[in-house]
Parts: structure tokens; sequence; C-alpha cells
């Protein structure tokens, strides 16, 4: 009995045995079966290719905007080609009026010698029109992209020698480029590169958070100005972003030149700096001619969003940069007005993307675009 029921247990077993493997063999066929019936839906099919479809129309986007990109660069490589030429033929009318290099090598400017043969000619402000009025006709990307090929066709066929010059720069954060990392700092602050694209030496006295005017009182320009070399051969600031971010319109002062005269605002700061500059490097080197050069910053979105947290105190970016173009000239200076030239102008979002990603200092691109320009108007401003 006891024998009969062992076999019995050992059958009862092996029946489960068989009954649960037969329930896997069943779940396994019914789940291969149900997803060979999905895949050869239509349903599924039309899913799987639409992941390859977009992107292959992603894709055929980019190279689009490749192409169309590569199209406006060539387009402005030939009109950049064409203002190069009406340059030239500019400086051939002229031609009569260039001054013959002394037996040393040097010219006689204003009756003082100078390394470089300057056009007193050239205008103090060569820009004439509004940064409204370029933005109305095309954006800042354009313009900046458009002016950049004429700039490097400028630097590729100047034969000026800058060897012997030296460039000093004032200025603020972007002369500085505390923006980028210390290594990129090194290598792209655009003083660098403006030193290797003219192959002279640039000495950058920029710092981060500088203002022209004591009200503001970080690192102000209108204290720092003596720090420039005596031996400097070409003297740029530039200066303005950091004020029309902090100051408001009593720490602006008055443009009129009866009423600016007061220290500790932007206007009378402004006036004092450029003077003292005329009178250190002009008026008390009488033998030695010095160019000025002053840098109207480029328009920046952050300006905007300083504007409207207090529109009746705080002052637009417009009225610094006409302040600029009022107050500088008189001092000997002449203008790269960044400003109204809708050049590297934050509001467009393709600048803010790729050149002022942070609203207001250049990135490593955005750098080498302002090096260039800097070049390009000094080489102008040369008769060659």
């Amino acid at each position: 009995m006891s024998k009969r029921n062992n076999n019995d247990r050992l059958r009862e077993n092996i029946i489960r045995i068989m009954c649960f493997a037969l329930g896997v063999l069943i779940t396994v066929s019914a789940t291969l079966i149900r997803e060979r019936v999905i895949m050869d839906s239509p349903k599924f099919q039309d899913n799987e290719s639409e992941e390859p479809a977009k992107e292959v129309k992603e894709k055929e986007e980019v190279k689009e905007e490749e192409s169309s990109e590569s199209l406006d660069v060539e387009k402005y490589k030939i009109e950049a080609e064409n203002l190069y030429q009406e340059l030239i033929s500019s400086a051939e009318e002229v031609s009569s009026e260039i001054i013959e290099p002394e037996d040393d090598g040097t010219y006689i400017i204003d009756g003082k010698s100078s390394k470089l043969n300057w056009n007193t000619s050239y205008p103090a402000i060569a820009e004439e029109n509004t940064l409204e009025w370029h933005a109305a006709r095309e954006t800042s990307y354009d313009t900046t992209i458009r002016t950049n090929e004429f700039d490097k066709k400028v630097i590729e066929n100047s034969n000026i020698d800058f060897s012997d010059v030296k460039i000093s720069i004032l200025g603020d954060s972007i002369t500085a480029a505390t923006n980028l990392d210390e290594e990129q700092q090194a290598l792209y602050n655009y003083p660098k590169l403006l030193s290797e694209i003219l192959n002279c030496e640039v000495v950058n006295l920029g710092i981060g958070g500088s203002v022209v005017s004591r009200c503001a009182s970080n690192h102000p320009m209108v204290e720092r100005w003596n720090e420039i070399p005596d031996d400097s051969d070409i003297i740029i600031i530039f200066g303005g972003t950091n004020d029309c971010l902090f100051e408001n319109k009593w720490q602006f002062g008055h443009v009129e030149y009866d009423l600016r005269m007061n220290k500790e605002t932007f206007c009378g700061d402004l006036d004092e700096m450029c003077s003292a500059v005329e009178w250190k490097y002009k008026d008390n080197i009488p033998d030695r001619y010095v160019k000025f050069i002053y840098i109207n910053p480029m328009s920046t979105i952050l300006n905007d969003g300083v504007y409207a947290t207090d529109p009746g105190n705080m002052v637009e970016q417009r009225t610094f940069a006409e302040a600029i173009n009022e107050i500088v000239p008189p001092y000997g200076f002449d203008v790269i007005d960044l400003y109204n030239q809708n050049f590297l102008n934050s509001h467009d979002p393709d600048i803010n993307h790729n050149y002022v990603t942070d609203g207001v200092h250049p990135n490593p691109d955005g750098y080498e675009i302002l090096a260039e320009h800097i070049a390009s108007q000094i080489i102008q401003r040369i008769n060659q």
C-alpha cells in the first residue's frame, strides 16, 4: 500500500512538471506570435519608419540652413570685394595729399613725428546713420557678418608695418574677457587677438566691472587713464557698457558743455578723462604723434532690463551712446561706433546665440570678430 502511494505521488509530480513546462511553452509561443503580428502590421511599420524619417528631415533642415548661411557668406564676400575696391579708388583720388615718409621712415602729422601715415581727413565719426536706421534694414547678425567679411578683406590686403607700434587699451570686462575661463581668457581676449592680427604690442588695461565715471565707484576709468604707458602710439578707450547698466539720470549728468562739468557724473567724468588724455599725450608730447580712438560699446539687451525696472530714473543706452559721440571727438578722438553700426547687438537672437551669449560679453568667436573690426578700423585710417 505504501509502495503504491509513493508511485502515485511520483506520477502526480511528473504530471505537474509537464503541465508547467507546457504552460511555459504556450506562453512563450503566444508572445512570439503576438510580436510577429505587431511587427507585420502596417501601423508598426509606419511607426518604425517615423524616427528615421524624422532624423532625415532634421539633417536636411540643418543642411539647408548651412547651405543658406554659406550662400550668405559668399554673397557678403562679393560685397566685401566691391566695397574694398571702392575704398582703394577713394584712396587713389586723394593720393596727392598723402604725406611722404621722412628719411627715418616716420611721417610728420600735425607737426609731430608719427610711425604711421595717418589719414588726417578721415572723419572722427565715420558712422553717419543711427542704430534704428540700420536695424530697420537688416538684422545685426547680417550686419556683423557682412562687416566681418569686409574687415577680413581690409586686413588681408594691408601692407602696413605695425611691428614697432604700441597700442594701449583702457577698458572693462569686455577688454579683459573676464567672462571666459582662465585658459580661454588668455587666448581670446580681443587685445591679444588684435596684437596677433597687426603683429604689434598691445597693452591690455581692461578690468572687470570698470566704469567711466566715479559715481559707480568701480575702478573708474577717469581715475585709471594715467595707467596708459607714456610711449603708446595708439590709445584706445572702450568704456560705457557698465555705466549704462548702473547709473541713473542724475549720475548720467548733462551732455551740454556748460552743464556737464560736474564730477561723479558720466558726462562730466567722460569729459574730464578725454581732456586729460589730450593734455598728457598731445599737448605735453611736443615731438611725437599719438592717435586717440574711443569705442562706443555695442548695444546690449541687459540695458533694456535695467531701464524697464525704473524708466523714470534710469537712462537708455542710446542716450549714453549719443553722449559719447558728442563729448569725445573735440578732444581728438576718433569714434568706432559699434552701437549705431548695429554691430554685435545682443538684441538679435542670432547674435545672442552665436557671439554674445550672456547678452554683454562676446564668446571666443565674438572676440575674434571684434578684434578684426578694430584692426580694420585702424588700417582704414592709415594711408598706404
